[in-house]
């Protein structure tokens, strides 16, 4: 997920890069540059806080997958425990 939001983050700035260029070769006005500047500069701000929600919900995710895989291993100990009361003992003389 975090090479979308990479690829996200270079798209935006390809996208804004040549309109800022645009903007500039075209003769803008200062207040035309300072509002393309804005956008980029909020649009880079939400590409960053997009990029910590990923890595959070990444965090968690792992988080998840090691409870998970602790309860699987704990399961699976308690089956072999079960299956190990279930089996008729060898010494026990019932046929």
């Amino acid at each position: 997920m975090k090479v979308g939001l990479a690829g996200l983050a270079c798209c935006l700035l390809s996208v804004m890069g040549p309109a800022r260029a645009a903007t500039e070769q075209a003769g803008g006005s200062a207040a035309q540059q300072k509002q393309v500047e804005q956008a980029i500069t909020q649009q880079q701000a939400q590409v960053h806080q997009l990029q910590g929600d990923v890595a959070r919900e990444e965090s968690r995710t792992h988080q998840a997958d090691a409870k998970l895989k602790e309860q699987d291993q704990a399961i699976a100990e308690l089956q072999r425990q079960l299956d190990a009361l279930k089996a008729p003992s060898k010494g026990s003389g019932h046929p």
